[in-house]
């Protein structure tokens, strides 16, 4: 079993250990991998990877965004605005902002 958090908004339904789970928006459950569907990977990440690797046998699907804490990404909606999200995928700003203005964000939060 490898411990997991759901990081994006909204739930999912999923059967973990034989019983129907409603799994909500920062909650962290225990799991199998196989019982993670495949189109719920990129909002479920294993709060230890290492263990997702060895219980795979490959490296996990979601990796941190480089060397950085926070990274910049686009809003499904409102052309031309970004989003300042850490590595755990909470967004760091209130109102959508404007790629320019969101990577100034990013350099004020690692000083």
């Amino acid at each position: 079993m490898i411990r997991y958090k759901k990081v994006s908004g909204g739930s999912f339904h999923a059967t973990i250990g034989g019983k129907l789970r409603i799994i909500k928006s920062g909650e962290i459950f225990d799991a199998r991998p196989e019982e993670i569907p495949e189109g719920f990977r990129d909002v479920v990440v294993p709060l230890d990877p290492d263990l997702e690797e060895k219980a795979n046998g490959k490296p996990s699907q979601k990796k941190a965004p480089s060397a950085l804490q926070y990274y910049v990404k686009k809003r499904e909606k409102g052309v031309g605005y970004y989003d300042v999200v850490d590595k755990n995928g909470k967004v760091q700003n209130e109102k959508a902002l404007r790629k320019d203005k969101a990577e100034d964000l990013i350099d004020s939060l690692m000083k």
